[in-house]
């Protein structure tokens, strides 16, 4: 190849860097969650619908934590770098790591001493819940260190710690679930040895790059003022997911619940889509909104086209991973046949949650982070009730349940942030 095409390549390249980066994420975000939709369906190969019940608690477990412990806050890290440079970074870093270890060691505290009265409502005993505490700390940490990576578009380094941490969780849990024949708790042995080990890992780093230290009371204040609304956002996963888990087996069976957690975990294919492709895309519109050069028309311009193309995507997509499953489980998981149907409406839902993340990181952008809390929560209580109200009579009421309440979500926050997004552009 001659020295002009060389360079006629380097500057195609150089000229569209945003559009490749973020293809690369989204690629390695791809590759990530194929692992884990491929693990799914290996590990369904081992376990029975009963003990895919029992692994499914304890993700609900995690996601709890996952919120809880870090009161979100490690995700502020994203707009605070473009606000505060460096800066940003590091008070992020330090505010996040400290309400981390706060608040984990103090969930521990509390399961080691008073763990051994909830065992009968939660199905889980006082280590496996301990286990997923720790999960949770060194998950966060881990996202830190990932979004760091991502902000400063450090794209290979994010592939290849993205990337590992699947490879290492897929073939762990694979040989303890079957090799060892450790059943379930096998996979949660896998992520808790993933999790440590990926966890210190990204402290070191996050101390290796003098990222850590005392943060600032101001810095603190203005993440938790941020993060704190968030937390009945993120209890909307509990209330949807975890409850209705409860609800299902209060009214059929263990096994009714890893049919419908099955369902469940092949309709968030769709969602993990959607969270692939929004973390380039959260960065790109930061870029967008946070740009002072670019005049308000030419910012709605940019944006839109971002919206149409994803959406175009998501759709496209979505359909893909329904039409698969349709057809492919069956032949090769014959023994979660009766979950069919239930995927089918959860993917609608699936969508949704797609069509949903367009528009939310406006509202999180401009730290309207109280809109997402009323609405998410509300949609939350209203999902309760009708659940309540509906899974006695069928178990797929429960999942159209689930498509009515992300609809209500999508209206009212597809309103808020069109409104805060004309309104903060024309001022």
């Amino acid at each position: 190849m001659s020295q002009l095409h060389i360079g006629k390549i380097k500057q195609f390249v150089n000229a569209n860097k945003n559009l490749f980066n973020g293809a690369l994420f989204s690629l390695f975000s791809f590759i990530n969650k194929g692992l884990i939709f491929l693990l799914l369906l290996v590990l369904a190969n081992y376990i029975g619908p009963k003990e895919y019940g029992y692994l499914s608690f304890f993700s609900t477990l995690l996601t709890v934590f996952g919120f809880i412990i870090a009161l979100s806050s490690e995700g502020y890290l994203s707009f605070s770098y473009f606000r505060d440079a460096e800066n940003g970074i590091s008070e992020s870093c330090s505010s996040s790591v400290l309400i981390t270890l706060l608040i984990g060691t103090l969930l521990l505290v509390i399961e080691l001493i008073w763990g051994g009265k909830l065992e009968p409502y939660i199905h889980l005993d006082t280590e496996i819940t301990c286990y997923a505490i720790l999960i949770s700390i060194f998950t966060i940490y881990l996202n830190l260190h990932l979004n760091i990576l991502r902000v400063k578009e450090k794209v290979i380094s994010f592939g290849f710690l993205t990337i590992s941490n699947a490879l290492l969780n897929f073939v762990l849990s694979i040989f303890l679930v079957s090799t060892l024949v450790l059943g379930w708790k096998g996979r949660i042995y896998a992520n808790l040895i993933c999790g440590l080990l990926f966890g210190v890992i990204s402290i070191y780093y996050i101390l290796k790059k003098h990222y850590l230290h005392i943060p600032s009371k101001y810095y603190l204040k203005k993440i938790l003022l941020w993060s704190l609304p968030l937390i009945p956002h993120s209890a909307v996963t509990f209330i949807r997911q975890g409850l209705d888990r409860y609800i299902v087996e209060y009214n059929y069976d263990m096994m009714n619940v890893g049919f419908f957690s099955f369902a469940m975990n092949m309709a968030n294919i769709i969602v993990m889509i959607g969270i692939g492709f929004n973390q380039s895309n959260s960065v790109d519109i930061s870029k967008v909104l946070g740009n002072k050069l670019m005049s308000c028309e030419e910012k709605k311009k940019v944006l839109k086209i971002q919206r149409h193309k994803l959406l175009l995507v998501y759709l496209v997509l979505s359909l893909i991973v329904m039409i698969s499953v349709y057809f492919l489980v069956p032949v090769f998981l014959p023994k979660y046949t009766n979950a069919i149907y239930m995927f089918i409406i959860l993917s609608i839902q699936g969508f949704l949650c797609c069509f949903y993340f367009l528009y939310t990181n406006y509202l999180f952008f401009y730290s309207r982070t109280k809109e997402i809390m009323y609405v998410t929560f509300g949609s939350s209580i209203l999902h309760l009730i009708l659940s309540l109200l509906l899974t006695p009579f069928s178990i797929y009421l429960t999942c159209f349940v689930y498509v009515l309440s992300q609809m209500f979500i999508c209206i009212f926050i597809y309103i808020i942030a069109k409104h805060e997004l004309i309104k903060q552009l024309n001022n």
